[in-house]
């Protein structure tokens, strides 16, 4: 039986399309699929692709599977060697907390720009989104994608507002162009139930209060903390889906 692909969740974790935003093709739907089931540990690293068996599996030609697998050797998930066919890339619970640890850092960065440009349209913004955020926060109604979208809307009001083209270009591309992003394509892996949320929205609050005061050190520390805990909870999360034990990650959150 053909596995249903109907339009998974769309850039930076937003479980619903904005009005005029593009619905995701059959192969990126594919490649969201099969990228969850390789991190989700259900593919070996060296396993082969193959291409006739994923477009049975998914109901297609295998014209939209070679596309899919070209996607996920974008993104660093498979190996596409000539005349020998595609190879899985495996990722590791370890890889996954080095992703998060580099974004931690550049958010770090970001946040402590914010602080010292102190922008007063940035600030506004960003009141408004934490605002939002806490609101959610307390709502038993709220899901998972629903709170992480919001949480990457209060993130884009950091690092656009602080100045720094570059860095926003960074962490925008290390969500796009990593497994960042296709870790939450077809499943909820953070923010599970209100108590996670709750901190989340505090620690959110914690940082526009040193954005706010212009300070650059507790701003840093905030978002670096925010980040790190989305790390630990995401990979809680991935290990129980694998059947691992989670590593000890390198980088403590201060």
């Amino acid at each position: 039986m053909a596995v249903e692909i109907t339009n998974p969740v769309p850039d930076e974790a937003a479980p619903r399309r904005r009005r005029g935003a593009r619905a995701r093709t059959i192969p990126q739907q594919i490649a969201d699929h099969v990228a969850s089931a390789i991190v989700n540990g259900e593919y070996r690293d060296g396993e082969r692709l193959r291409e006739q068996e994923l477009a049975e599996m998914y109901g297609v030609s295998r014209g939209p599977v070679r596309e899919a697998i070209r996607e996920l050797e974008k993104h660093g998930l498979a190996v596409l060697h000539p005349r020998r066919g595609a190879y899985v890339i495996g990722v590791s619970l370890d890889f996954i907390i080095e992703s998060f640890n580099v974004r931690a850092a550049l958010a770090g960065v970001a946040a402590r720009y914010f602080a010292r440009r102190h922008p007063e349209e940035g600030l506004q913004e960003l009141a408004a989104r934490v605002a939002e955020l806490e609101a959610m926060a307390e709502s038993a109604t709220v899901d998972a994608f629903g709170f992480a979208t919001q949480v990457a809307v209060c993130a884009r009001a950091i690092y656009r507002n602080a100045g720094a083209p570059q860095l926003a270009r960074l962490l925008q591309e290390q969500f796009h162009g990593t497994i960042w992003g296709l870790m939450w394509r077809a499943q909820p892996i953070d923010y599970l139930d209100v108590p996670r949320r709750l901190v989340a929205a505090a620690e959110w609050r914690r940082l526009l209060e040193a954005v706010e005061t212009a300070d650059e050190q507790a701003a840093e520390r905030a978002f670096r903390r925010d980040v790190l805990a989305a790390r630990d909870s995401v990979v809680a999360t991935l290990a129980v889906i694998r059947g691992e034990t989670p590593p000890a990650p390198l980088l403590i959150a201060d």
